[in-house]
């Protein structure tokens, strides 16, 4: 019981986390990539719907996707996070108004706080949803390397950003890039990210070939010896 707490409490907070990174964003207008950063185009290019509206929708794909390739147990902690992010970001935005006069400065606020809520939800078994799943997938079913997958979804993802934006703000939209990477790398031995179904299948395979390998040398060894 203290167990399952612990990991819906650190979910709460990743998405916490998360949430006051994006309000800082949306502050300074910075464009990043990702799944995070389609949330914004859309929050900028739909006058009726808020961020959070947006986030919720454009993820609902990724579900059927993070269900096959990660398992039930992931996909619904994902969504929990997901569902969090997007509320937590709209109820905070209305009582909250922040007002930076540098974009340099939401910048790094931004990408260091992001960046901790991401590794806080991959160390409970959850993400933000969105390009990462696809990615894998992509690798999975067509051969396309994950890191080239994201690579061109980011860019294209802040190239329409900038363009809406301002592409003078394109430092800082490197810099949010950086200080996640950078943060997010320093964690990465701390990150429980959950096996891919099927390389989990091949290494429980593996574990029992060994296993019956193991057996069959020690009844050949116990007949020697007698």
């Amino acid at each position: 019981m203290k167990r399952h707490a612990h990991n819906w409490l650190g979910i709460l907070e990743g998405s916490f986390l998360m949430a006051l990174g994006i309000l800082f964003l949306q502050s300074s207008h910075v464009a990043v990539g990702g799944i995070t950063g389609v949330g914004l185009i859309g929050d900028r290019l739909l006058a009726d719907v808020t961020f959070g509206q947006v986030f919720l929708v454009i993820n609902l794909p990724f579900y059927i996707l993070a269900y096959f390739e990660k398992g039930l147990s992931f996909t619904l902690r994902t969504a929990l996070a997901v569902t969090l992010i997007g509320m937590l970001t709209d109820l905070i935005g209305q009582y909250v108004v922040l007002d930076l006069g540098s974009a340099i400065l939401g910048a790094l606020a931004a990408g260091a706080l992001m960046a901790f809520g991401i590794v806080t939800l991959f160390q409970h078994n959850a993400s933000t949803g969105g390009f990462t799943v696809l990615a894998l997938y992509m690798e999975r079913a067509w051969g396309v390397n994950r890191g080239w997958a994201l690579l061109v979804i980011d860019a294209i993802t802040i190239g329409i950003g900038l363009w809406l934006f301002g592409a003078e703000l394109w430092f800082a939209s490197l810099l949010v890039t950086v200080v996640m990477g950078s943060i997010i790398g320093r964690y990465r031995q701390q990150n429980t990210q959950p096996k891919l179904q099927h390389d989990a299948k091949k290494e429980a395979e593996s574990a029992a070939g060994q296993s019956k390998a193991d057996n069959k040398a020690t009844a050949v060894a116990h007949p020697a010896q007698s």
